[in-house]
């Protein structure tokens, strides 16, 4: 009986280890969920600004402005974070201006929409984000840039395991 005891304390001690606390670069991509992350935000971010910052029709003498960019995914998303992350790899090129939409008056408007699709069976998650952002002349309503971001993440449970 005490051998039986003493074996479930060891197995007991063995799981009671101390949680380790890490410091990891915040641009790393760390897949814990398939779920929206700052890993997500940061790449959508970094590509639309990398596709503006490309583009040959948008004219960069001019001043922009961000509008609204609509959350319509199953997650909760601080699109104004994101606006706010685009914005400023913008500026920091210092190819693009952008103004403040109520303190000037902008050439044109950044709008957006993020949209997502989920699917799960017994084994598999499968979450499909898709983020559209458009430039639209003010004065003529004209669209003078679009792009569309896709991530998709998978999530595989082991047949076997804990």
């Amino acid at each position: 009986m005490k051998f039986i005891f003493l074996i479930g304390i060891v197995l007991f001690s063995g799981c009671n280890t101390p949680a380790k606390m890490q410091s990891i670069d915040p641009k790393e991509n760390q897949l814990t969920t398939i779920r929206w992350g700052e890993s997500d935000l940061q790449e959508m971010a970094n590509r639309v600004a990398t596709h503006i910052l490309s583009s040959s029709t948008i004219d960069f003498s001019k001043s922009y402005s961000f509008g609204k960019i609509k959350n319509r995914s199953h997650d909760h998303i601080d699109t104004k974070h994101l606006a706010d992350k685009i914005s400023m790899a913008l500026v920091q090129s210092g190819k693009v201006k952008i103004v403040e939409k109520e303190k000037g008056k902008s050439s044109g408007i950044f709008f957006g929409k993020i949209s997502s699709i989920f699917k799960k069976n017994d084994r598999t998650k499968d979450m499909f984000f898709n983020f559209n952002l458009t430039l639209t002349e003010r004065e003529t309503s004209r669209v003078v840039w679009s792009h569309d971001v896709e991530i998709r993440k998978v999530y595989n449970k082991a047949m076997f395991g804990w």
